[in-house]
């Protein structure tokens, strides 16, 4: 009987010891997996940022473009107010750049354009971009009633 239980008790520290080098493994492999993951987040941070940086030049070669072709709807010297009296929607794109839009982005429409995205730190060429990619108002079809005909 001695012996069963003598062999039962070298099974149960080989077991222990399988267990011990198991969770040393797992732990080393949650470490490692730990430093990809804060890689990756570090990567995608920087990703992020080069595509920011990407979108602003591409922003300021498309208003350099419609500078020199002359299709430039929009003066950065512009007052705010006559921008929204040539274009209604310009406040809309704006807004998106927290230009205008609510209460807490509210500006003095007698600015500038340029003081106006300067003063909230917004890209200047960015929203000139935004604003030239308007289509033009005469470039809207007309509505037109739909030629349903309902009967019951």
């Amino acid at each position: 009987m001695p012996f069963l239980e003598i062999g039962l008790l070298c099974v149960a520290l080989v077991a222990l010891f399988v267990a011990w080098r198991a969770l040393r493994e797992i732990r080393a492999l949650n470490a490692k997996t730990q430093r990809l993951m804060e890689t990756l987040y570090q990567t995608r941070q920087e990703q992020r940022q080069k595509d920011v940086e990407i979108e602003n030049r591409i922003a300021a070669l498309d208003v350099a473009l419609q500078k020199t072709t002359g299709q430039m709807r929009f003066d950065p010297q512009q007052p705010l107010d006559e921008l929204f009296a040539q274009e209604p929607r310009a406040q809309n794109v704006l807004a998106a750049f927290h230009i205008g839009g609510c209460a807490s982005c509210a500006v003095n429409e007698h600015t500038s354009l340029a003081d106006a995205a300067k003063e909230r730190g917004a890209d200047l060429d960015a929203i000139l971009a935004a604003l030239n990619a308007l289509p033009a108002p005469s470039a809207a079809p007309p509505l037109r009633a739909p030629n349903v005909k309902f009967e019951m």
